[in-house]
């Protein structure tokens, strides 16, 4: 009996697919070029022929004939291939070799240098697409190679976990026979048999969660071999051969041209091939060639191996009475990976528009560091878009064992939309107001992109993406405000988280006083409270909000709609034609920024005023009082980042608050809309609800956290 054959690993086995791609990307990129010289070396030969005419022409077309045409698909008719496409023009040349001689420079033109400097640009190419490609290879190589360590370990916990159940059946038998003997040592026997099981418990748990990290890493790796195949592999070989196809059907066009204008006898031969150069594409090259080429349309699919004496193949969750289970956590850290690549996705697309459009305005040193940073910025986004491909894989998996996946993903992916809708209208702007000049291309969230190399079943890295606001906190860190939109918190004070600010840095949060304003998020610590106590967050401020609506909703004038209007922003009004918009803030008889406040069916926006009429206004005396003093506006905060203070005494710092290491580089944006620099007295950082409620959230990155940890009071 022969043994069973040897089982290779599956990281040789696409280690070997990998070098056979590479081996046939060489040898096309050889055929391409060796075309190219063929080309110019037949033109070259061929504008000598031409003056001697007749017999030696035949001689050379014959000579090309009897090339090797195992090149891919010859039937230049419907193949539309370039090798069939050179094969028509050689036997069309035999065939009007008697009528060359007046073709001879138009041949000559043909020759130049322009074949040569198509075969250097298809060198460089070429080079540069099989480095890239070896690259992508040898991440996938690394990612295969860590699947197969994780496997290791996961047989490694599953013989443990079996050793340890045998023990214990086996202390529970003795423990059993024990009972009945002459001498008892029941105690004994039960406490090893409670030791054995409490043994057994560990290992099953350890087995589970290596389990679960096993089969995360697996689908990482499949969806990693699909965008492989599906997305890196055709980008590189576009890459590698840019306009090649379009040059040679430049050649072939001049060619048959040549040959129609200058020799009528001839006309039908090479208008049969002008109808094939036609259809000379790189698709239908590249897709013959895929054809050809097996190892292009084999994607490897891994599927999971159960250990022996394992019965389970899908996730289980392992957790503790007190704490939510390792999936919930691993879901809501994998729905945060996906939003943040979709944002970095986002921000590098029109990162790489802005630099490439103007990059046709630059020269010299500074257009060599704007395409250094395309290269970069490219590769950021391709590592993203992989890591979100793999985040996505993961979150697919755990939503067959976890509930509320599909929910948590689609809120996110709704902020994230937001948030980036609000950047692309401040980019805008910014970029209506302002010159060009070369900061504009520091873009340092794109140097470096960090894939996911952490723990597999580490916490997410922030938790108030995640938690359902309203959200309790605790202070960890004293915070002075700096801005009129900003609240001083003192370390050990507890507040109420409402929502995020747009540079994921800032929260909204309500102390037990009912004032409202942005505090840094690492200056707090979430408590992680379920979405009910929102009801008491609510009652908390509610007489607050109401006192701070009835102020604001003191009339100044009504003013009947002319049209119909849309809001176009959370803080914009809606309103019918005809209908009649208490008035609360507007300025006459001074330029301001078009957009008047007001107040219909109990919501309160800002609308244009080019769109209604006055209708009716207070006493004289009152519009001359408004005219006088300004009503507060919007104030976008600075860009200068606010300092922490340290605790005052008889504070102690919150327990298990870790100082975070740094705050992310952000980019700062600027309004998209002018807003009054004039603020009111009673704008201070304790604003209502109701008037924060209108302003912009904060723009600017938040102040890091003190290095250290203030010291405890006794």
């Amino acid at each position: 009996m022969q043994p069973p054959p040897r089982k290779v690993k599956e990281s040789q086995q696409v280690k070997l697919v990998f070098s056979e791609q590479l081996s046939k990307l060489q040898t096309k990129h050889h055929q391409d070029t060796e075309l190219l010289e063929e080309i110019r070396s037949f033109s070259k030969q061929r504008a000598a022929i031409e003056k001697e005419y007749g017999q030696a022409l035949q001689r050379l077309a014959v000579q090309y004939q009897k090339r090797d045409w195992q090149r891919g698909n010859t039937d230049a008719i419907t193949s539309g291939s370039v090798f069939g496409v050179w094969r028509s023009v050689v036997d069309a040349t035999a065939q009007t070799a008697a009528s060359r001689l007046a073709a001879a420079e138009e041949y000559r033109r043909l020759i130049g240098e322009a074949s040569r400097t198509l075969r250097n640009a298809k060198d460089i190419r070429a080079k540069r697409g099989l480095e890239r490609l070896q690259k992508v290879q040898g991440e996938a190589v690394d990612a295969l190679r860590e699947l197969q360590r994780i496997k290791k370990s996961y047989h490694q916990v599953s013989h443990i976990a079996n050793v340890a159940r045998e023990k214990a059946a086996d202390a529970q038998t003795r423990a059993r026979k024990n009972d009945h003997g002459i001498f008892h040592f029941k105690t004994g026997q039960h406490k090893m048999a409670a030791k054995f099981s409490a043994r057994l418990k560990e290992c099953d748990d350890h087995l589970t969660e290596v389990r679960n990290e096993y089969l995360l890493t697996l689908v990482a790796v499949n969806a990693h071999q699909q965008h492989y195949y599906t997305n890196n592999v055709p980008y590189i070989m576009e890459q590698m051969d840019g306009e090649i196809y379009d040059d040679l059907k430049s050649h072939f066009t001049l060619l048959c041209g040549t040959e129609m204008d200058t020799c009528l006898s001839t006309h039908k031969q090479y208008s049969k091939i002008w109808d094939s150069v036609v259809k000379v594409t790189r698709e239908k090259n590249v897709q013959q060639f895929l054809q050809e080429s097996v190892s292009f349309n084999k994607t490897p699919e891994f599927t999971f191996e159960l250990a022996p004496h394992d019965k389970v193949s899908s996730l289980q969750d392992v957790c503790s009475s007190d704490a939510e289970g390792c999936l919930v956590k691993e879901a809501k850290k994998w729905v945060a990976k996906a939003t943040k690549d979709y944002k970095v996705i986002t921000h590098g697309e029109m990162a790489l528009q802005t630099l490439e459009s103007r990059l046709k305005l630059l020269s010299g040193e500074t257009g060599h560091s704007v395409k250094q940073k395309i290269a970069e910025v490219e590769d950021s986004v391709r590592k993203a878009k992989l890591s979100r491909v793999k985040a996505e894989a993961r979150l697919a998996l755990l939503s067959d064992a976890v509930t509320g996946v599909d929910l948590w993903l689609h809120t996110a992916m709704t902020q994230a939309e937001e948030e980036l809708e609000r950047e692309r209208r401040l980019s805008e702007q910014r970029k209506s107001t302002e010159d060009f000049s070369e900061e504009e291309f520091e873009l340092t969230d794109f140097d470096d992109y960090d894939d996911e190399n952490g723990d597999i079943f580490a916490d997410p890295v922030s938790a108030a993406g995640l938690c359902v606001y309203p959200a309790a906190c605790r202070v960890i860190y004293s915070y002075q405000a700096s801005h009129s939109d900003e609240l001083s918190i003192m370390e050990g004070e507890e507040l109420q988280v409402i929502e995020d600010g747009d540079m994921e840095d800032w929260l909204k949060v309500c102390n037990s006083c009912g004032q409202v304003g942005y505090v840094p998020e690492r200056y707090v610590q979430f408590l992680c409270l379920p979405a009910e106590d929102g009801a008491q967050l609510d009652s908390s401020f509610s007489s607050t909000s109401s006192t701070g609506y009835k102020e604001k909703a003191a009339s100044r004038g009504v003013a009947r709609a002319l049209y119909s209007y849309q809001a176009q922003s959370a803080e914009e009004l809606s309103f019918q034609e005809g209908a009649l918009i208490n008035l609360i803030r507007c300025q006459h008889g001074e330029v301001d920024d078009g957009f008047w406040e007001g107040e219909l069916n109990g919501q309160i926006g800002v609308f244009p005023s080019l769109v209604v009429e006055l209708v009716h206004e207070e006493g004289e005396e009152e519009e001359e009082k408004q005219e006088k003093e300004p009503l507060p506006t919007p104030i976008i905060p600075s860009f200068s980042p606010p300092i922490p203070i340290p605790s005052p005494p008889g504070c102690s710092s919150a327990p298990n608050a870790t100082p975070p290491s740094g705050v992310e580089d952000k980019q700062q944006l600027l309004s998209s809309r002018p807003t009054d620099n004039t603020t009111d007295t009673g704008n201070s950082h304790n604003n209502s609800p109701d008037l924060s409620s209108s302003r912009p959230r904060p723009c600017r990155a938040p102040p890091p956290p003190p290095t250290q940890k203030p010291s405890l009071q006794p």
